[in-house]
């Protein structure tokens, strides 16, 4: 059987779980049974490069000499899911700045501070106690992953990686003696194109990269 090790691009799919309760699920009906369906979610199999970090430290870990095929278990501490609890990251706001945006604070509302994502802990006496940390902080999980597949050929490695950090699959790749042409229909900004060909060269043998992108 063949074993998976580091670089290798593997199609999975994937169930996590906090003490029996399931929060992450890349199987459609199984998020709808289990009430936590998101529209905006995209489901079905995922396909992830071993050791690259597109997924949680231990799970991204557990990859590496699993084999095609399989079905494993596998129980992360803390410090390899979404890391312990960080004291620093539990702020105290003033509650009459929720109130200049039109926003009454309860406790258990998430929000949104300078683009960072919170949960209020309490609301008292005009202040507000958010907690910066991950909701999966300081949480023991369990994953149960499926390996299906292998990605072997280059224009659906790459197309693999544009999908993972642009959430887009409308891509057309050619080759041309060891240059990749990327063709998209949407305009792709130069920051992002620079992080893409820096890891289409580390993970896949392409020597140029050239995006063929949607014009202003």
């Amino acid at each position: 059987m063949t074993a998976l090790k580091k670089n290798d691009f593997v199609v999975i799919d994937y169930v996590g779980k906090v003490n029996g309760k399931i929060f992450d699920v890349t199987d459609e009906t199984l998020a709808k049974k289990e009430n936590i369906y998101d529209s905006k979610a995209k489901y079905g199999p995922v396909t992830i490069v071993v050791g690259a970090g597109h997924l949680i430290k231990g799970l991204d870990k557990s990859l590496e000499g699993k084999n095609l095929g399989t079905t494993y278990s596998v129980h992360l501490e803390p410090e390899d899911a979404f890391g312990k609890k960080d004291s620093k990251l539990i702020k105290i706001m003033s509650e009459r700045s929720f109130k200049d945006q039109k926003i009454k604070p309860q406790a258990g509302m998430q929000v949104s501070v300078d683009g960072i994502l919170g949960t209020v802990i309490s609301v008292s006496s005009g202040r507000v106690i958010i907690d910066f940390n991950h909701p999966l902080a300081g949480k023991s999980v369990d994953y149960e992953i499926t390996i299906h597949k292998l990605i072997e050929d280059i224009p659906t490695k790459i197309k693999s990686l544009l999908e993972i950090y642009t959430n887009q699959s409308d891509f057309e790749i050619n080759l041309n003696d060891g240059k990749a042409i990327i063709k998209c229909k949407f305009k792709l900004p130069d920051d992002l194109k620079k992080l893409l060909s820096e890891d289409i060269k580390k993970y896949i043998d392409i020597k140029e990269i050239e995006f063929e992108d949607k014009k202003d």
